[in-house]
């Protein structure tokens, strides 16, 4: 026996391997059911640990060579006979062996510990660890995800992005005794409640997937949709539109931009970018078609081309949200939060869900305060700019069927605008573009629309410049938050910026209809005015972020 013991040591130590005594086997046993982080190293080791002998008293830990470039695998395994390179330990040796370590470990970092009392983190499916993992960045899979959220944003955006066209209908029908500002909490309550909701949706996925939130969003979504078609006093366009329509979207939108994460890294603005191409596809084609049903009357019936306008639209959002249902999927693992000791489910999800949902703790890194800070400045230009875009090209004396084709230019010029942007963060940095994009927005507002936006052919080469710099901003920001957060937290951390957003825009919508005030043309200047600096300060914001993370040097970030 000590021979067979001393010829495998030898033969053990030929490949390199370090062997610590033991008083214990059950030591040995924790560690080789442990799991272990992955390795990029072209050498590794499995081993296998199986009883070699009638008396039960001989255990083996067969030590093999494998070559992996991605993992570092233990695997429990039975045997008649101990390989060569093998180790044979007696229960009743008391110089038996504690650790195994592997001198072939990660280069240039430290072989992965954790005490027993860390064993049940490591064993769940939160132990992962993005920076060994290795995404798709593409293929038959990944690239369905992309559609099938490209087909829920075409509704869930796409809503959001024909508010003018609603507000400004509304307030020449339906609304027409109520002020600008008294219509406007219609859109910013929506708007806040889709902003919020998201916090909620954005946990649930992490630790549920994607299916859940998304059906239920859908059947939300749907009945909003169908119950605005037929709304005709103020509080019916608060259930209908603000309630039941900015639920389902806040429940939407956080799976919807955090499935195509789970598939990308380091593509992952030119994927996220694809998915919200949607809500421009939608944004420009609803407009086109609202205009036609709005134009159609019947006698003896009200805003009859606007109930089937509205009618017709729930049931192309349907199908798209039927065909994202279908496609959608997650890939990495779910975040698991097991119930602590003595703690009831319903105290468990009151934690999760709500009081762990808000990551406060992450406002003390500047570097997301100052991206938070500056997405909530972008979102308030953006939002208050389209809300009444329609309503300042009426004041300049366009027509309101042309006034849509604004909105419509804005949104169509939205695809390359989402797209081109988010392809070159990709190659120049993230940052970097949305700097750009945020502050030629900001110039476009300042020295176009302000100045000459006073007739139709001018406000369609602003429309132009205007979707194109603004596209990017629902489709870039959200990835600039990726960056600096770790793949598991993104569904949180995103989730936290949009509430934040929720609250702002929430009085942002009101303040610009109260700036509007008597419609007049200098209160539609100050509209602008208001439009471009908040639009200007969000990109000073992100150029703080950025000097946190990597200083003022011109380096792709």
């Amino acid at each position: 026996m000590e021979n067979e013991f001393q010829s495998n040591t030898a033969s053990s130590k030929n490949i390199n391997n370090n062997i610590i005594q033991s008083n214990d086997l059950s030591e040995i046993d924790s560690i080789i059911t442990r799991p272990q982080p992955a390795a990029h190293s072209e050498s590794s080791f499995s081993v296998n640990k199986y009883n070699n002998y009638d008396d039960g008293n001989e255990d083996v830990i067969v030590i093999t060579p494998s070559r992996s470039m991605s993992s570092f695998d233990f695997k429990s395994t039975l045997s008649s006979s101990p390989s060569r390179s093998s180790v044979t330990l007696n229960k009743k040796d008391k110089d038996g062996l504690t650790n195994f370590k592997s001198s072939n470990a990660l280069v240039g970092e430290k072989t992965h510990e954790q005490s027993d009392s860390d064993e049940s983190t490591l064993n769940d499916e939160k132990a992962y660890n993005e920076e060994e993992d290795d995404f798709p960045e593409g293929g038959r899979q990944a690239w369905l995800v992309v559609f099938g959220s490209f087909c829920g944003f075409v509704p869930c955006f796409g809503l959001m992005n024909i508010g003018g066209v609603i507000e400004n209908y509304i307030q020449d029908h339906q609304l027409k005794e109520e002020s600008s500002s008294t219509i406007g909490w219609i859109f910013s309550l929506m708007f806040f409640i889709c902003f919020s909701s998201c916090i909620f949706s954005g946990t649930y996925f992490d630790r549920n997937g994607f299916k859940a939130p998304i059906v239920v969003g859908s059947l939300l979504h749907v009945a909003g949709i169908f119950s605005l078609a037929n709304c005709t006093e103020y509080w019916h366009f608060i259930i209908a539109f603000s309630i039941l329509c900015g639920l389902a979207n806040g429940i939407l939108m956080s799976p919807l931009m955090g499935a195509p994460a789970h598939f990308f890294k380091r593509k992952r603005g030119t994927a996220t970018a694809l998915a919200t191409v949607g809500g421009s596809v939608g944004g420009g084609l609803f407009p086109l078609m609202l205009r036609k049903f709005f134009s159609i009357s019947k006698e003896g019936v009200n805003d009859y081309g606007y109930m089937w306008g509205i009618r017709t639209l729930g049931f192309i959002d349907l199908a798209l949200l039927c065909i994202s249902v279908t496609l959608g999927r997650e890939r990495l693992p779910h975040v698991v939060d097991a119930p602590k000791e003595n703690e009831s489910r319903f105290r468990h999800i009151l934690r999760v869900y709500l009081l762990q949902s808000l990551d406060i703790k992450a406002f003390a890194d500047m570097k997301y305060f100052f991206c938070v800070f500056g997405t909530v400045l972008g979102e308030l230009s953006l939002t208050s700019a389209i809300t009444y875009y329609s309503s300042y090209a009426m004041s300049q004396g366009i027509s309101q069927s042309d006034s849509y084709m604004l909105i419509m230019t804005i949104n169509l010029v939205g695809i390359p605008g989402r797209w081109v942007p988010g392809f070159l963060s990709d190659v120049v940095g993230r940052f970097n573009i949305a700097i750009i994009t945020l502050t030629s927005l900001s110039l476009i507002m300042f020295i176009g629309w302000l100045p000459f936006g006073t007739n139709l052919r001018n406000m369609y080469a602003i429309s132009v410049l205007y979707g194109f710099f603004s596209g990017s901003i629902f489709s870039l920001l959200p990835v600039c938050c990726g960056q600096i957060s770790k793949t598991e937290e993104f569904g949180r951390r995103y989730s936290t910026m949009y509430f934040v957003v929720s609250f702002v825009t929430l009085a942002g919508i009101p303040i610009t209809g109260a700036i509007i005030g008597n419609k007049s043309v200098e209160n539609y200047q100050h509209y602008v005015i208001f439009s471009a600096a908040t639009c200007l300060a969000s990109a000073i914001c992100y150029v703080i972020s950025r000097a946190y993370c990597v200083g003022f040097k011109l380096v792709k970030f």
